[in-house]
């Protein structure tokens, strides 16, 4: 058992038990997380990364701090505190029936400082504690009750949950609240742990440059997931006890309804990550077992990268660089949603963009900010949409336009005739190729002669992580691979194999990389299109024009070491 009090007496009506009680902090946390990392239940990250924390600002939680950051299951951590302090852990069956000594300890105080009331004896108190270096809370304790406090142990989330067995629920996701249950929902989804848990979320969010936290409500607890690079992790499991107010905390920080549960919602919220405050555009969804938020991260502080960087090579560079060298015309970037249309298109605006040039953007929502480019949110609640923006940017002189997306005929109709009457218009459409980009604006309404005249060209692209640096290794390809890249047998070959690290969170990829398929209108193909040519028509004349295709351009990504076949098969299905 660790002594860690010291011997120094004490007024005797403020004392707490000694016997059960650890000695103060300092270094004995420190002590603590070397005991956890000898005892294997921390791994060596995991040590170091406790200890970076404890060294750094502000008094922290030993146990909240293990948890928070997920270095050690809270039943594994509950088990080595008690084997390392001697204090007991609180049973199931020692959780009271009713409040202990309501009038003095009340369910905010015991929420703020951690502690549970489980007997109020004659000779003592026992209570439950989450820190048990938390030496002042039991002095506290001591003093208020005036009596001894012997303590137990029990884990951050083991707390949440009874706490909130022992002092009420709130009403189930569904039902309705009167204004006692909203004004309670408040005050709990504003108390400390609720406000530190929805911090930590965000905070981790930054540190693995996620785009997107997805908090998803499921029968027995709450999914948290993280879209790194493109794809969902799960993080951790939440109680479900903790997913009402962490809903409610976020809704109060987005400005949403924390009332309303049976619609969607959609806010905005800021953070602070490295001393810049982060916008997150925040979605809730009513599910079977209560709402699904989203957070979207939009980091309008980050640097818009150049064409090489996105991983553009230098034909595609030279290319996208003579569609959009033009003074007049349409340039379309296609995909799917999250395949960094948007980006590119601010990489073009970054390369044309000067003071001689008036450029306007209506986006929703703003991504990126760039110094001498005027950009307009549109606000579809308020009438100004896509279309409704477009036409009162036109009036505004610009030489550029940069809409965010064509989502219907009328934007697209405005967009083409701006580029007809002598703008460059950029702008973005959900198509699978390029080629298929002109058959969904004739869909749209678009007569071909306009596309004809007005197109300059397309980039079709998707997004496919790269191999971790520090981390991939080589290995010979297997006959299975040779065939997928066309490789003969009797050709050396050697493909660069995902392994995951540290650096890259286990995951092997870090980052992510354009495979372009890249259509430029010549001639050929504006006669074409004048005469409503098909889609597999456009495809074969551009190909025979130089187009190189979305599985051409991954396949030269795998063969230079880029990527791997595995990550080209989750995005390019079938192409490989």
């Amino acid at each position: 058992m660790l002594s860690i009090w010291g011997s120094k007496t004490r007024p005797r009506r403020a004392q707490a038990d000694r016997r059960d009680a650890p000695r103060r902090r300092g270094d004995d946390l420190r002590a603590i997380v070397d005991r956890l990392a000898e005892s294997d239940v921390l791994d060596a990250a995991g040590h170091e990364r406790a200890l970076a924390a404890l060294d750094g600002p502000g008094r922290r939680s030993l146990p909240l701090l293990l948890t928070e950051l997920g270095l050690v299951h809270e039943a594994t951590l509950v088990t080595a505190l008690s084997e390392a302090t001697g204090l007991p852990i609180l049973r199931q069956e020692d959780l009271p029936g009713e409040p202990v000594l309501p009038d003095l300890l009340g369910p905010d105080y015991c929420a703020r400082a951690r502690v549970l009331p489980l007997a109020a004896e004659a000779d003592r108190l026992v209570v439950a504690v989450v820190d048990p270096f938390e030496a002042e809370v039991a002095d506290a304790l001591a003093h208020l009750v005036d009596r001894p406090v012997s303590l137990r142990l029990i884990g951050p989330g083991s707390f949440e949950r009874a706490h909130r067995a022992v002092y009420g629920d709130l009403p189930a996701d569904g039902e309705a609240a009167g204004d006692d249950d909203l004004a309670r929902l408040a005050d709990v989804a504003s108390q400390a742990p609720i406000v530190r848990l929805s911090a930590r979320l965000v905070r981790k969010a930054f540190e693995l440059s996620a785009s997107d936290i997805h908090l998803e409500a499921e029968e027995a607890d709450m999914r948290v997931r993280y879209r790194v690079d493109g794809v969902l992790v799960e993080a951790e499991r939440l109680p479900r006890s903790m997913q009402l107010a962490l809903t409610t905390r976020i809704k109060i920080q987005a400005g949403l309804n924390i009332a309303e549960r049976r619609l969607p919602q959609d806010g905005r919220m800021q953070a602070p990550d490295r001393g810049q405050e982060v916008d997150i555009r925040v979605s809730t969804l009513p599910t079977a077992h209560g709402e699904s938020v989203v957070l979207r991260v939009l980091d309008g502080s980050r640097r818009v990268e150049d064409f090489a960087a996105l991983g553009f090579d230098a034909a595609a560079i030279g290319a996208i660089a003579a569609m959009t060298g033009r003074p007049n015309g349409l340039v379309l970037v296609t995909g799917p949603t999250g395949s960094g249309k948007t980006t590119t298109l601010y990489a073009a605006l970054r390369r044309i963009n000067g003071p001689h040039l008036k450029v306007v953007t209506v986006e929703d929502p703003v991504e990126y900010r760039m110094a001498g480019v005027n950009q307009v949110q549109a606000h579809p609640g308020i009438g100004l949409d896509f279309a409704a923006a477009l036409r009162s940017i036109l009036r505004q002189d610009p030489d550029v336009v940069m809409v965010g997306e064509i989502r219907d005929g009328e934007t697209a109709h405005i967009a083409v005739q701006a580029a007809l009457t002598g703008h460059l218009v950029v702008s973005t459409l959900h198509t699978n190729s390029a080629p298929a980009t002109v058959t969904r604006l004739m869909d749209m309404g678009i007569e071909p002669y306009l596309i004809a005249a007005t197109l300059n060209g397309v980039v079709a692209q998707r997004l496919v992580r790269r191999l971790c640096g520090a981390c991939a290794e080589p290995a010979p390809a297997t006959p299975q691979e040779r065939l997928r890249l066309g490789i003969a047998p009797e050709v050396p070959l050697s493909l660069k194999r995902a392994r995951g690290c540290l650096a890259c969170n286990g995951t092997g990829y870090r980052g992510r990389m354009v495979v372009s398929e890249i259509m430029t209108l010549d001639g050929s193909l504006r006669g074409l299109i004048a005469g409503r040519a098909d889609e597999q028509t456009l495809t074969a004349q551009a190909r025979a024009a130089g187009m190189t295709g979305l599985g051409d351009s991954a396949r030269a990504r795998v063969l230079s070491g880029d990527t791997t076949l595995d990550e080209v098969g989750r995005v390019l299905e079938g192409t490989l």
